[in-house]
């Protein structure tokens, strides 16, 4: 497992490993879309790639592809806002990305939103920690059992399987757990999204935010932006 200093060695790192390492695959959908023999969405892909990031200070380089800071302050205060919200109004910040995955009745087929508040599971994950700092116990998931009816591009079913708190060493760390991460459009957005919620719940328990781990099934990058990730390459690369 690589362990990371800052952003900038973890993205140069990891997009230069897809890069050069990725594996050619030809998925039949994406989301909730059918792209079965749609040259553009041919993938190049890393399995299980695994990293330790210790810091998120000078995050620029999460936004080498795009600047979503934005969208991702945005998203964030929607995911764990006790009200639920679908759509929400952060994916008008990224509407070029967000709108072609609305449904017939505008809404998303899920949100994150919803997902991490069931049964106020913040909350709950907040008083336990609290109450058992040494517990193993502080899983929070987001895919369901359920979404399994939906394989195949029949619906969209979430990236992000759940989040992992654990208390060590007097401060909060964060294990993170994705089963599919676009390098391009939202890989950046996924680093900076779970740190703001290690950071977050650090805060509500009382303790430092730590270090963050994260294991993806599938980093990954289209064939379509294929051209953008060696832009990104070269422009890491010329960032010190």
């Amino acid at each position: 497992m690589r362990i990371y200093g800052n952003p900038y060695e973890l993205i140069s790192e990891a997009l230069r490993d897809l890069d050069e390492m990725g594996i050619i695959v030809k998925p039949t959908s994406m989301q909730n879309k059918k792209i079965k023999g749609n040259e553009e969405f041919w993938t190049k892909e890393i399995q299980d790639y695994v990293y330790k990031l210790v810091s998120r200070e000078d995050d620029a380089p999460l936004f080498v592809f795009e600047d979503t800071r934005e969208w991702a302050q945005e998203e964030f205060i929607e995911r764990i806002a006790k009200h639920y919200e679908n759509p929400g109004a952060a994916w008008k910040v990224r509407s070029d990305i967000w709108t072609q995955f609305l449904n017939v009745n505008g809404q998303f087929d899920y949100s994150y939103n919803k997902r991490l508040n069931r049964y106020t599971a913040l909350d709950l994950i907040k008083m336990g920690i609290e109450r058992d700092p040494d517990s193993r116990q502080y899983w929070l998931p987001i895919f369901h059992t359920s979404d399994l009816n939906y394989i195949g591009g029949t619906k969209r079913i979430p990236c992000s399987l759940g989040y992992f708190f654990m208390v060590r060493g007097g401060q909060l760390n964060l294990t993170y757990i994705q089963r599919s991460a676009d390098a391009v459009a939202h890989f950046g957005n996924d680093v900076w999204l779970a740190w703001e919620m290690m950071e977050y719940m650090a805060a509500q328990t009382g303790y430092k935010p730590g270090i963050l781990t994260h294991h993806i099934f599938s980093l990954h990058s289209y064939k379509k932006d294929w051209d953008a990730l060696t832009r990104g390459i070269v422009g890491l690369a010329n960032y010190e």
